[in-house]
């Protein structure tokens, strides 16, 4: 397959910038290997506390060290990018040599920063695509970083009003360099394999303002993880994409563009920036009122994209869409894209966590709830009586997708701050098909996958999210797009944990959770469940157990949003609050 980016004909250039993996993880590049050999160009860069750039042009890989990491420099201003055509048995030598190479490196530091910025000058000539792979905070030069984990914590616990400031970038250092990277059209994916704090709100700064995004295994996993990574970075590099983008939104008369949410570079306030973009990356456009709307006149909406393909090919797509204005709340109503209208809530509630307090951010969202149901009730409705809550039927479970939003891990007081900060980063550009599952995950039973009948879909139908659908003497995926919690509870039967686990108790069920496939057919059908979860979202959906008793069972009851949790209400209550509020505002 052949990847050009950036410049018309030019070809592709992928960076990889090798940092801290998990050694046992090492291994991995041997089957990575074939993989990155399908990209034109190619370049490496292996940095801990020292900045080493491979020049894979002579006899034999050469390893090039810039020790200063405040001031990065190239040694070579060519050979560092080369196409594979011409070092492929080279590449292939290095990265065979890479785990041996290591093996005995106890470093811990690192200087992320510096092996960004090494990358960024290799390539600035071209852009392209600089995938970083990082395990430890970065503390050594330009753009080291000091952990605020503790303090986070010890503030969001106690209220503290100040304590969404740990949300945000240390300071603009990280920003400075994203801004440079995009306007040479380079683009930064972040992979994130650790085990500790690494902070993720200082980090994603940089994938987020050049069109990438963070992948984040925590806490990684040698034994299940390598899988998930291995495929991920499958995905990124031979998905639909594009790059060099340029995109701008345009309306009639009477409206205008309010704003844009995603991961991009904004210069100029018609247009954004966009090094790349994928099939997996959304940007929503809000819109607001600047005159009057005549009844019956259609409004007209363009999204012009101008980009590159990655065969070479310079292309502008142009999406037109047409919409009738009217004057009845009625068919507003009617015709209400629930997803879409939550996939904007999200996005919005997101993008304000780091700026605002979260009780805040909480009631914002239980009151756009609330004033569109009540709006509903005042103008809509035809049944008067003030005892019934009456939803619209094409909204009729905002009340839900509102109260999992709350208690949503990007809006709940526990948690660390990389896991929220990384929620947040993924809500920013999650597409409208994800955007409910992620904070209303699908739970599927799957003990008895066997006793369904072969006409049935190959996925049952979820069950709602309360903690009376999960019983002890069953077996439960979780899914909600990113990750699949399989609980299993403490009086399955022995038969059913030696099909699907290859155990017959629960004391002998591994910690660390790597599915397999045995010679059974409730194995077969739970594997075939994954793998079509894995399809319909373009994820590789990383497994975890959870056992009730153990924190993994109170994170995984933690999404069943319809029970009451501390501080938050049940779905019930949350109703009768709804409805409370929308009567309070009726009188």
């Amino acid at each position: 397959m052949l990847y050009k980016l950036v410049q018309l004909l030019q070809l592709a250039v992928l960076f990889l910038r090798l940092f801290q993996i998990c050694r046992k993880v090492l291994g991995q590049w041997l089957e990575l290997q074939h993989l990155i050999l399908l990209f034109t160009s190619t370049v490496l860069n292996v940095l801990s506390s020292r900045n080493c750039l491979c020049n894979l042009f002579p006899l034999q890989p050469l390893m090039l060290i810039v020790p200063d990491v405040q001031d990065v420099y190239t040694p070579l201003q060519t050979d560092l990018i080369l196409p594979v055509s011409e070092c492929r048995d080279n590449l292939e030598q290095l990265l065979e040599s890479i785990p041996s190479m290591f093996e005995n490196n106890r470093v811990a530091d690192s200087a992320f920063g510096a092996a960004m910025k090494a990358g960024f000058l290799a390539m600035k000539s071209t852009g392209g695509k600089l995938l970083v792979f990082q395990s430890v905070l970065p503390s050594l030069g330009i753009g080291s970083l000091s952990a605020r984990e503790a303090e986070g914590r010890a503030n969001i616990t106690t209220g503290d009003k100040e304590a969404h400031k740990l949300l945000q970038p240390v300071d603009n250092t990280l920003k400075t360099m994203a801004l440079e990277f995009a306007e040479y059209q380079v683009c930064v994916d972040v992979f994130l394999t650790t085990q500790s704090y690494v902070d993720i709100a200082s980090i994603s700064v940089v994938p987020q303002t050049t069109g990438g995004r963070v992948y984040y295994y925590y806490p990684f996993s040698a034994l299940s993880d390598p899988a998930k990574l291995f495929n991920d970075l499958r995905w990124n590099i031979s998905r639909p994409q594009g790059f060099e983008a340029v995109m701008r939104v345009r309306c009639s008369q009477g409206l205008q563009v309010q704003d844009y949410y995603g991961n991009f570079c904004k210069r100029v306030p018609t247009d954004i920036d966009l090094p790349a973009i994928d099939s997996d990356k959304t940007v929503m456009v809000t819109f607001k009122h600047d005159d009057k709307l005549p009844e019956n006149v259609e409004c007209g909406f363009q999204c012009a994209l101008l980009y590159t393909t990655v065969y070479g090919q310079r292309r502008i797509r142009v999406i037109n869409l047409s919409l009738s204005c009217t004057n009845l709340l009625a068919n507003l109503f009617r015709y209400a894209d629930l997803e879409t209208q939550f996939s904007c809530f999200l996005k919005q509630a997101a993008n304000g966590i780091p700026t605002s307090p979260l009780p805040r951010i909480r009631d914002e969202a239980t009151n756009t709830c609330i004033n569109i149901l009540q709006s509903y009730r005042k103008h809509c409705a035809s049944v008067t009586s003030s005892g019934q809550l009456i939803l619209p039927e094409a909204l009729k479970l905002l009340p839900l997708y509102t109260l999992a939003l709350v208690k949503s891990l990007g809006l709940r007081t526990d948690g660390r701050l990389d896991d929220r900060s990384y929620w947040i980063s993924v809500a920013s550009s999650v597409s409208v098909v994800l955007a409910v599952p992620l904070v209303f995950p699908r739970l599927i039973p799957i003990h008895d996958l066997t006793s369904r009948d072969d006409d049935d879909s190959l996925i049952p139908s979820p069950l709602m999210l309360n903690s009376e659908n999960v019983q002890e003497d069953g077996v439960y995926l979780l899914e909600n797009g990113e990750d699949g919690l399989i609980y299993v509870g403490n009086m399955v039967n022995p038969a059913t944990l030696e099909q699907i686990f290859g155990v017959s108790s629960l004391a002998a069920l591994p910690a660390q959770l790597a599915l397999e496939q045995f010679d059974n057919e409730l194995s077969r059908k739970v594997n075939e469940v994954v793998n079509e979860i894995r399809r319909q979202r373009c994820s590789y959906l990383r497994l975890r157990q959870c056992r009730r008793g153990e924190p993994s069972g109170d994170f995984f009851r933690s999404f069943l949003v319809e029970d009451k949790a501390p501080g938050v209400f049940s779905y019930v209550e949350f109703l009768v609050h709804v409805h409370r509020q929308i009567q309070s505002k009726m009188t």
